[in-house]
């Protein structure tokens, strides 16, 4: 307020000018209105004034979540578009006053040399982000780093199979409590009945047999033993399975995909071994059918070939349980009371506690640690 042209208490006709209102340097219009007022007049009716609008803007701001503020504090907030909830107040009452605003901006004001500034711009980067000490300005060297990074960064959107994948295993964790257990098994006689087994089936089924369809036919014939584990639990029931069709996990490039072997324990290995090859063929090439993928009651995830020694996996919904497969390694273990070398592997079951106690889980993982260290029982 530059100037107050009417008297505290008096009378003026509508239309007249009470008081003009300017920025500090702007030129002030000639009003021919006499103008009395001695300096001192004038200056005591303008703090009069100012009280009363200081009343008023704090009776107005005592509304609960309001920031009190000062006019000229928020036209110069306003106008440098600053969020007075960031300023600290130092006016009475906990009022925000003008200088509070500008002392603000000066404190964060960002220091960039002119070629900086003028690249930001164009390139339409935040110049707050890259923000430095108080006494270093910004560069364009700095500059060309962030766009660096930025071009090397990528995202994959979490769409179509990658979202699926996402939300079974949340959901998987969230209404199924898991337990593990582990133990290790002497591979020695299924490396031998293998070898002996691969021309066989390659030369009557095509297909070269590997250890992941010796684990299917081991697992379904451990799964028959251990029919809780082939099981999915309701709120209100648990269900026994009555066929045994195993999922085996296999990685794609955007996620992963379970292609379901039906039947397994009624299937030789012969078979197993061929089908199996069919639905991962059809699976890298994304051609398997729904019920290719579908009605799975136990799953089988192999990270051996990327010498993953043990893990633990998610259960796959509403499944019950899932076995997690690690790599074949020598290790010297004690036989007979004599110390060996040993080709061994370990065998993950995590399981739902809801369906699954441990030791049904045990149970389950003894029996086809001994189917795999006697294997010649498959062939029965």
């Amino acid at each position: 307020m530059r100037k107050i042209i009417a008297k505290e208490g008096e009378t003026v006709k509508v239309g007249e000018p009470i008081a003009i209102i300017a920025d500090a340097h702007e030129e002030l219009p000639d009003l021919e209105i006499a103008d009395d007022k001695s300096p001192e007049k004038q200056e005591e009716s303008s703090q009069v004034i100012m009280q009363q609008e200081d009343r008023t803007e704090d009776e107005k701001e005592t509304i609960p979540g309001k920031i009190k503020a000062s006019p000229a504090a928020k036209r110069v907030a306003r106008e440098n578009q600053i969020d007075l909830s960031k300023v600290t107040p130092s006016g009475p009452n906990g009022r925000i006053v003008e200088k509070d605003v500008l002392a603000y901006i000066q404190e964060n004001k960002v220091r960039a040399t002119p070629v900086a500034k003028k690249i930001a711009m164009e390139k339409q980067i935040d110049l707050k982000s890259l923000q430095k000490s108080p006494v270093e300005r910004i560069t364009k060297a700095d500059l060309e780093e962030q766009m660096m990074m930025q071009e090397e960064e990528s995202t994959i959107p979490v769409i179509g199979m990658r979202k699926i994948i996402a939300e079974s295993m949340t959901y998987s964790k969230k209404v199924a409590p898991h337990i593990y257990l582990s133990l290790e098994v002497d591979m020695s006689k299924v490396i031998d009945i293998r070898e002996k087994l691969i021309p066989l089936v390659q030369d009557k089924y095509d297909v070269k047999l590997s250890y992941n369809h010796i684990l299917i036919k081991a697992v379904a014939t451990a799964l028959r033993l251990n029919p809780l584990v082939n099981s999915s639990f309701t709120e209100e029931k648990i269900i026994l399975k009555q066929n045994i069709n195993i999922g085996l996990a296999v990685a794609l490039e955007d996620g992963l995909i379970v292609p379901v072997i039906k039947d397994a324990d009624k299937k030789g290995l012969g078979i197993i071994a061929k089908e199996t090859a069919e639905l991962i063929l059809k699976a890298k090439n994304k051609k398997l059918l729904p019920d290719e993928y579908q009605g799975g009651t136990f799953t089988i995830t192999n990270l051996g070939m990327f010498d993953i020694e043990n893990f633990c996996a998610i259960i796959n919904q509403p499944e019950t349980a899932i076995l997690a497969v690690g790599k074949i390694m020598k290790k010297p273990v004690v036989v007979d009371d004599e110390i060996t070398i040993r080709p061994m592997m370990n065998l993950t079951l995590s399981c739902d506690h809801r369906a699954i106690d441990g030791a049904v889980g045990a149970k389950f993982l003894q029996n086809l640690k001994e189917i795999l260290e006697e294997p010649m029982n498959l062939l029965l």
